[in-house]
Formats: structure tokens, C-alpha cells, sequence
């Protein structure tokens, strides 16, 4: 199985444009936004959320973060797991619910931590390869407001390109020599890219990600009204100059019906790069629309 099926296999949550969206990747125990229903649909696996990260203060996705707090205190499970609750720096609409939830839910067996990130910060995960790290970038969606995107990022070892032409025997001689540094050497690789509601990405934050979901709230850009949500079209164009491995494509305007949401999507797929995987989703639903 190839590593972007392998993350929509694993990929719960649900999306629909104004009412909630949230989604929880269990190899990394992390929730992108928390929208409604989120704990309802989790259950009990609601233990397995380490961190939750919010794009910004919308209730459509953070509303369903009070009922991840209280299930983690009395659902059937391991309730003393410390649960960490990172935002954008600043954002007053998540000052209101997290003042709200400490009001809410006095006497925790748990610790509930609160952080505001900016544009770059990095936060380690403790689940995962233990190389993985979750990283903000800046993306547009409220005005004068910070809103922001994150990238599951994993480190990971090459060999240097100046010695690609030699053999096994050359390289580990050099290595015996200056050490294992003089012929490896580290780099960052984009597991998964998560736009939350935004304009089209800039490429160059999630350039060759092996997944990205990303806002294509309206089928045609003539559909929209205000420039804070993304079309289709620039979604799509998004993915193709970031080189990506698959696009997942959420938070479609609830104005479509479903059949011409998956038809519109489905052609406009056709114009992909062919190893792209592209896929919708709807809803609680995930469809594969285009294989690589």
C-alpha cells in the first residue's frame, strides 16, 4: 500500500461547509480542528487524540472541542492522558471557548494544555516514527486575523548528492574516515498537508507532500462571494504545483447536490498530473474520484 492511500485509509472525520469539520489521523494521534460531532462519532477512540490543532476560531471548527474535553474525562478509556490544544497566537474566538471549557470542565483527571502557534513554529509528536513533527504555516481566510495551516512533517536521512556516482564500498570508506555526517545527510518530508478554510495554499509550504486536503468550498469561482474560500479549480491547480502525491478535497458549499459535486470533481480530476491520486470528502463520506 503506498503511503498516501495508506493515510486516506487511516484519515476519520467529517466535513461540511458551515456546520463542522474535523479530522483525526491515529497514526499520530492528532485532530485537525475539532468541529461538532466530533466526540459523538469518536467514541471511545477519542483517547487516542494527543493533540488537537485548530485553524482558527470559527464555530464550525471548534465546536465540537468541549465534548472532546469532557468524553477524555468519563468515556471508558485511559482517562489521566494529558491532551494539548494548540491554535493561532491571538485568536479571540478560541480565548472565548477555551475560557468557556476551563469554566466547563473544573476537576480533570487529565492535564489540558493550551498553546498559540505562528507561521513556522514546530511542534514534536510523541506518537509516530518519533521523527515526526506537526508545522503551522500561514494561510487566508480571516482578515487581520492569523489562520493557519499544518503539515505533518517527517525527518528523514539521504545520501548526499555528491555522491550518488559512487559505489557501497567508496561511500563506506568515507564514512570510516570523517564519519557517518560527511556522507548523509538530513532533510524534511511533507507526510500530510491541511489547509483547514482557506484560499489556495501557496505551493511552496507543502511542496511534494505525499497528502493533501485542502478547502474547495465552491465548484466554480464565480460561485463566490467572498474571497475567503477556495474553488475547485484552484485547489486543483494548488495541488499540481506543489507536486503533491493525492488530494483530498473538503468543505464543499452545501448550495451543491452530492452527484454534481462528484461529477464536477470527477472531470476536473482528468486534467491531474497521472500519478495523482484525487479523492472528495463529503460529509462523513470518502470517494476515490481519480487513481493514480
Amino acid at each position: 500500500m503506498s503511503l498516501p492511500q495508506d493515510i486516506f485509509e487511516n484519515l476519520r472525520g467529517f466535513s461540511k461547509a458551515m456546520y463542522s469539520t474535523w479530522f483525526y489521523y491515529p497514526p499520530a494521534g492528532i485532530m485537525l480542528d475539532a468541529g461538532e460531532g466530533a466526540a459523538s462519532r469518536l467514541a471511545n477512540t477519542v483517547f487516542g487524540v494527543r493533540a488537537v490543532f485548530l485553524t482558527h476560531g470559527h464555530h464550525d471548527h471548534i465546536g465540537g472541542l468541549p465534548g472532546i474535553v469532557l468524553a477524555r474525562n468519563s468515556a471508558m478509556g485511559e482517562k489521566t492522558l494529558p491532551l494539548e490544544v494548540f491554535h493561532p497566537a491571538g485568536d479571540p474566538y478560541v480565548q472565548l471557548q477555551r475560557e468557556y471549557i476551563l469554566h466547563l470542565a473544573r476537576g480533570l483527571g487529565y492535564e489540558l494544555s493550551w498553546k498559540g502557534l505562528s507561521h513556522g513554529e514546530g511542534v514534536p509528536l510523541a506518537a509516530g516514527s518519533g521523527s515526526w513533527t506537526i508545522q503551522a504555516f500561514r494561510t487566508r481566510h480571516v482578515r487581520n486575523q492569523t489562520t493557519l495551516g499544518y503539515k505533518l512533517v517527517e525527518k528523514r536521512t539521504r545520501l548526499k548528492s555528491g555522491l550518488n556516482g559512487l559505489s557501497e564500498r567508496e561511500i563506506a570508506a568515507i564514512a570510516k574516515e570523517k564519519g557517518r555526517e560527511a556522507v548523509s545527510e538530513q532533510y524534511e518530508h511533507v507526510l500530510m498537508a491541511y489547509s483547514g478554510d482557506s484560499l489556495a495554499l501557496d505551493p511552496a509550504d507543502i511542496m511534494e507532500a505525499e497528502f493533501l486536503i485542502h478547502d474547495s468550498t465552491f465548484l466554480a469561482g464565480e460561485d463566490r462571494e467572498f474571497n475567503v474560500h477556495a474553488s475547485l479549480d484552484e485547489a486543483l491547480g494548488t495541488a499540481a504545483d506543489a507536486r503533491v502525491g493525492a488530494v483530498m478535497l473538503i468543505h464543499v458549499s452545501t448550495r451543491y447536490k452530492s452527484a454534481e459535486i462528484e461529477e464536477k470533481v470527477r472531470n476536473a480530476a482528468k486534467a491531474m498530473p497521472a500519478g495523482m491520486r484525487v479523492a472528495l470528502f463529503h460529509n462523513a463520506k470518502k470517494i476515490v474520484l481519480r487513481e493514480p
